[in-house]
C-alpha cells in the first residue's frame, strides 16, 4: 500500500508524526513517503523536507491513502485529491503547534464525517489496515465558487448591520482563547 503523509509548513517539528508513521511502516510494511518540513529525517521511512502544492497533489493523486496533519489546507488537497485523509492534529501540549486550533478543526470535521482521525498510534494502524475507498475527486471550482458565496453572504451581512452578534457568553469565551 503506498501512503503519502503531509506535516504542512508550520516551523514547528512534528516528531509524533514521524514517529507513528515509521512505526506503522514497519509493522504494516507500508511503501511510505513523508513530507516532513521542519521535523528531523527518521530511518525506515522515506521523507522530503518540503515540496510545492502540485507536487504533494500528484503524490495524493498517485497513493492509496493520505495522512496528513491537521491543516484545511492540506485536508483539502487531500480531499480534492480523491481521499478520505486519516488526520493527526497538532498538539501544543507537545509543541506541536502555537495553539489547539487544529485539534478544534479536526473535531469539527470528523463530527461532520469528512475525515479519519487518529489519535493514538493504535488507531492510526488501524485506519491503516482498512482499505481506502477512493472518491469522486472534489471539483476545485464548486468548492471555491461556494467559499466565494458565503463570504459574499457574510460581507453583506455585515454591511447591512444584520449580521448576529455574539452573545456576551461568546465573547468571553473568545477573549480566553486568545
Amino acid at each position: 500500500m503506498r501512503v503519502v503523509a503531509s506535516v504542512g509548513t508550520d516551523h514547528h517539528p512534528y516528531e509524533r508524526m514521524l514517529d507513528w508513521m515509521t512505526a506503522a511502516t514497519e509493522q504494516l510494511g507500508l511503501d511510505v513517503v513523508v513530507q516532513r518540513g521542519a521535523t528531523p529525517a527518521r530511518e525506515g521511512v522515506e521523507t522530503v523536507d518540503y515540496v510545492g502544492a502540485d507536487e504533494l497533489s500528484a503524490l495524493m493523486q498517485g497513493a492509496d491513502a493520505v495522512v496528513c496533519h491537521g491543516g484545511p489546507g492540506t485536508i483539502a488537497l487531500a480531499q480534492r485529491s480523491g481521499h478520505r485523509p486519516i488526520v493527526m492534529a497538532r498538539n501544543p501540549e507537545f509543541g506541536e503547534h502555537v495553539d489547539d486550533h487544529q485539534m478544534r478543526y479536526v473535531a469539527k470535521l470528523e463530527a461532520d464525517g469528512a475525515i479519519d482521525t487518529a489519535t493514538s498510534l493504535d488507531q492510526l494502524i488501524a485506519l491503516l489496515r482498512e482499505p481506502r475507498t477512493r472518491t469522486e475527486a472534489a471539483g476545485t471550482d464548486d468548492a471555491a465558487q461556494q467559499a466565494v458565496s458565503e463570504f459574499g453572504s457574510l460581507v453583506s451581512q455585515l454591511l447591512a448591520g444584520t449580521l448576529p452578534k455574539r452573545s456576551l457568553r461568546q465573547r468571553i469565551v473568545l477573549r480566553r482563547e486568545r
